[in-house]
């Protein structure tokens, strides 16, 4: 067994390698795993040794179903203001001074510049509901494959906050500024079938056997040439200014993210 795949250990989150692809898979604590420093470093150390290894072609990442919704971010956002129900972050001091919630914001920054830049293929395969902070994370992958009751939750108006994870970045590049200022301000849902016409997703799988269909896409990926993948993606993708910039841009704006876009 490669020494990168033995070696890495995070609670919740589970890899293995076949027919050159790599399966990620993500469990219920999401939201604690991304806003730890050892864990981030360790993830990030994770797909450096995925990008530089020859076997590996695609890379396929996997939602436990609902890990990614409301409740959980609810619970979550909760948790750094020090509440047990829903609350006005805006005004809340403990979640303007809360470290961790900085972390995980930081944390898209670093994964969504090392997606974009690997050599391999980006696979996301999504399941039931995805807030704003995966939302915007999922539009870096090279392929949306999504489940029948799947749909993406603009979760960050509830709470009085600006849309994360590169959201407010991507979408305007999806469906054009006008369109994408319309869903950020005033849409609550996007469903399965919706995200597909708004070319957001590129299949839907029934629920039953959705993980298999994801697999299965993937492997027939996995047969395109590295080299294809690798050229496709750098003239795909030329705006990491334009990326830095915007994310430079959300540090100014929201003091909760200083430092993120830091050369490392």
């Amino acid at each position: 067994m490669k020494k990168w795949l033995s070696d890495f250990s995070v609670s919740d989150i589970t890899i293995e390698l076949e027919d050159g692809v790599l399966v990620i898979r993500y469990g219920e604590c999401i939201f604690d795993i991304f806003s730890d420093l050892d864990v981030r470093g360790r993830y990030i150390a994770l797909l450096d040794a995925v990008d530089n290894d020859p076997e590996v072609k695609v890379v396929l990442n996997l939602n436990e179903h609902g890990c990614l919704g409301d409740e959980p971010y609810e619970k979550y956002i909760n948790k750094l203001c020090g509440r047990n129900k829903s609350v006005d972050v805006a005004t809340s001091s403990k979640f303007q001074e809360n470290t961790e919630r900085s972390r995980q914001l930081c944390f898209h920054y670093y994964t969504i510049t090392k997606r974009l830049a690997s050599k391999k293929l980006i696979v996301d395969g999504l399941q039931g509901t995805v807030v704003t902070p995966f939302f915007g994370e999922s539009l870096s992958a090279d392929i949306r494959l999504v489940s029948d009751d799947f749909c993406f939750s603009l979760a960050h108006e509830k709470y009085g906050l600006h849309p994360t994870g590169g959201l407010a970045f991507f979408l305007p590049r999806f469906v054009g500024q006008g369109r994408a200022n319309e869903i950020l301000l005033t849409t609550d849902v996007i469903d399965a079938k919706s995200a597909l016409d708004l070319g957001l997703v590129s299949q839907i799988f029934p629920n039953e056997d959705f993980e298999s269909n994801c697999i299965r896409t993937a492997k027939e990926l996995a047969r395109l040439s590295p080299a294809t993948i690798e050229t496709t993606k750098k003239l795909s993708f030329h705006d990491e200014e334009a990326l830095h910039d915007y994310f430079e841009q959300e540090t100014k704006l929201d003091p909760l993210v200083v430092n993120c876009t830091a050369k490392t």
